[in-house]
């Protein structure tokens, strides 16, 4: 099955890739129960219009409900629909009281013609709160909250406490802009969507999950953000010794979501096993806010691969880079993805006082990312494999490919990666551990090179390196990095392109035959700046 990537106009073009599917056993809980001051209704569709002016309201489409505490005051029957008029506006949280069962979820949408309905939070901490419930879809809603702009709020949030296992969780289609929160994140921080397992009573989690087709622009603090206080385990520095023990959230996937005009971070994947981040487009984040932030990063999470992403427009070196494997991860993979004109850079791997291991960054694309390609923290790690990279660094950027920070062990092999450096500005290594290991790399034009058995310093001939990408950074035909690098273990059977990766494979993240063409002037960078 070959999906897309999103487009983006005049800048990159994407490639299809095979569907990465992730499989395990479901898990199931109790049915939330509603409060005493619940009431019950007898209709399975609830009909909402903000804007109705007459009639007694009983929630049927003649006579709609007119305000979102009416509808939050229902016991709904399991199962239930809640369904808001097409172009009407509702102001305050809409909360609602009910569940889904297997087969037969609670939905929450939109019905008539024209636009999204919109909801309002009206400066609330909360614009749709979906608390201890499960089986639950949401789907074609417009969700704003600017008022009372600084104050700690969400546009989405799923929250399960003390609950137990949760399943079956749909949020697709909606548009959530203008959530002006303030500058916190984790279960109780600003964010567009935040899944929040909250509580030290039960243990508690999320499990099959599908954040898909969503747009989360002018948010602060957090784009999509998944939190838990059930994430405690000595690899992470904040790990609390007597606090809720380590459950990951199953089944998670994080799909097809635009994001734009972020605070702080864009994707971020806390307390999970074996999500999926896959196809998602950011543009703009580490806009407005005090702390440290990053594109995409998993933090205390395992097996979480991200795919066929791509990243642009991050602010600040506080972080300010496309994407990280941060402390407490095991099992982190990136693969496909695109980043580039990221002011931070390309890549942090960051364990400051946690640990991680078993990471791997291949076949990806940087272009003109400045400051740094992969930048470490204080802390040690071990077992991260980057290989088969191409990183552009074109006229007037400067960037430090490998930065260490510190002496602590930073172990990381760096195969057959392409770096190549044009025009003003330089390219350089700072390595200071003694175990960062280079081999078959084409390192063009960059100062302080290490060691690089295998390598070579000759242009390896990348086609169009500023049109389109990832199409722009090829190889062409009379490439001599084709053919050229080693075998990895463990590497992919295709490229970000679709191509077979040969043995022995290209250097970059191309694996494709050369393209014919023109062949570019050999890439120069400026005086004084070649090794």
């Amino acid at each position: 099955m070959t999906i897309p990537l999103p487009r983006r106009s005049g800048a990159v073009r994407s490639a299809g890739a095979a569907l990465v599917a992730v499989a395990l056993a479901a898990s199931t809980a109790p049915a939330a129960s509603a409060t005493t001051t619940a009431r019950d209704n007898s209709g399975q569709v609830q009909y909402v219009d903000c804007g109705a002016t007459s009639g007694k309201e009983n929630g049927s489409r003649n006579r709609p409900w007119r305000t979102l505490d009416q509808v939050n005051r229902l016991k709904l029957k399991t199962g239930s629909s809640i369904l808001l008029k097409r172009g009407s506006r509702c102001t305050g949280t809409l909360a609602p009281q009910g569940t889904g069962q297997p087969g037969k979820p609670m939905m929450i949408g939109a019905y008539g013609r024209g636009a999204k309905p919109v909801v309002d939070g009206g400066g609330n901490p909360e614009t749709l709160l979906l608390k201890n419930t499960q089986w639950v879809e949401a789907k074609d809603l417009e969700i704003t909250n600017s008022g009372n702009p600084g104050r700690n709020k969400r546009g989405v949030r799923v929250q399960l406490q003390d609950f137990g296992t949760g399943t079956h969780y749909r949020l697709t289609g909606l548009d959530i802009h203008d959530i002006l929160g303030d500058d916190t994140k984790g279960t109780e921080g600003s964010a567009g969507i935040l899944f929040s397992v909250t509580g030290s009573a039960v243990p508690t989690k999320f499990d099959d999950v599908v954040v898909s087709g969503n747009t989360v622009r002018t948010v602060d603090r957090e784009g999509i953000y998944f939190a838990s206080t059930w994430n405690n385990r000595p690899v992470h520095g904040d790990h609390d010794p007597d606090g809720p023990a380590y459950l990951p959230s199953t089944r998670v996937v994080v799909r097809g979501n635009t994001l734009k005009d972020l605070g702080g971070d864009g994707i971020v994947i806390t307390a999970t096993d074996k999500t999926l981040v896959e196809h998602n487009r950011l543009d703009g984040f580490q806009r407005r806010s005090a702390g440290y932030n990053a594109g995409m990063w998993p933090w205390n999470a395992d097996n979480t691969l991200f795919q066929y992403n791509e990243v642009s427009g991050g602010e600040t070196t506080r972080d300010g880079m496309a994407y990280d494997i941060d402390e407490g991860t095991f099992g982190t993979v990136f693969q496909y993805n695109i980043s580039h004109d990221n002011a931070g850079g390309f890549f942090l791997v960051c364990t400051a006082t946690g640990r991680l291991a078993d990471a791997v960054i291949r076949y990806n694309i940087s272009r003109n990312d400045h400051y740094r390609g992969i930048e470490t923290c204080s802390g040690s790690f071990d077992g991260v494999r980057a290989h088969n990279n191409t990183i552009y660094i074109g006229e007037g950027t400067t960037q430090t490919v490998i930065n260490e920070n510190t002496t602590n062990k930073h172990d990381i092999t760096f195969t057959n990666n392409i770096v190549v450096k044009e025009g003003t500005g330089t390219a350089t290594f700072n390595l200071k551990s003694n175990a960062v290991t280079l081999s078959h790399n084409t390192l063009l034009n960059t100062h302080s090179t290490p060691d690089n058995p295998g390598g070579t310093t000759t242009d390896p001939r990348l086609t169009d390196p500023t049109g389109t990408l990832p199409d722009g950074l090829r190889l062409h035909t009379a490439s001599p990095a084709l053919g050229a690098g080693t075998a990895v273990p463990g590497s992919p059977r295709r490229d970000l392109y679709g191509n077979p990766v040969g043995n022995p494979p290209n250097m970059g993240a191309y694996q494709g035959r050369g393209v014919a063409g023109p062949l570019r002037p050999t890439a120069t960078a400026d005086v004084g700046n070649a090794s």
